[in-house]
């Protein structure tokens, strides 16, 4: 890719995804090796509200980055970015089963796919300078 043609109000959006994907995977390999702060496992519910926020803000970033890009699967227009983040995120909670540290939760993946929903539905509402 040649990032000298690809414009200057996206190049924000992919260095704000590619910031945000970082932070995504120290959080991610934090909760992985159960090093997370103990404060989040006292909160009720804190493991799920970060699933939806996580996954969401995920949705958010990478769909503006990749400038608000769609797919056509099976004949059906799917956004790009967050299709690819849902297919991850079933993946991971699959994967997880087989994790000894680990647990996979039907509640996790429903939070993960209610955030990258309504994260979607407000990226679409950015406008994009073209």
């Amino acid at each position: 890719m040649n990032f000298s043609k690809i414009k200057a109000s996206n190049k924000i959006w992919i260095f704000a995804c590619s910031l945000y994907l970082g932070f995504l995977i120290f959080i991610s390999t934090s909760a992985y090796l159960k090093s997370l702060s103990p404060l989040l496992t006292k909160v009720p519910f804190s493991d799920t509200f970060m699933h939806f926020l996580l996954l969401g803000l995920t949705a958010f970033f990478s769909h503006l980055a990749l400038n608000k890009r769609y797919v056509m699967v099976f004949g059906i227009l799917f956004p790009q970015a967050p299709l690819i983040i849902a297919l991850c995120c079933m993946l991971d909670e699959i994967l997880q089963r087989f994790s000894p540290k680990a647990t996979s939760s039907l509640l996790g993946l429903m939070a993960d796919l209610a955030g990258i929903i309504l994260f979607y539905f407000l990226a679409e509402r950015i406008k994009l300078k073209s």
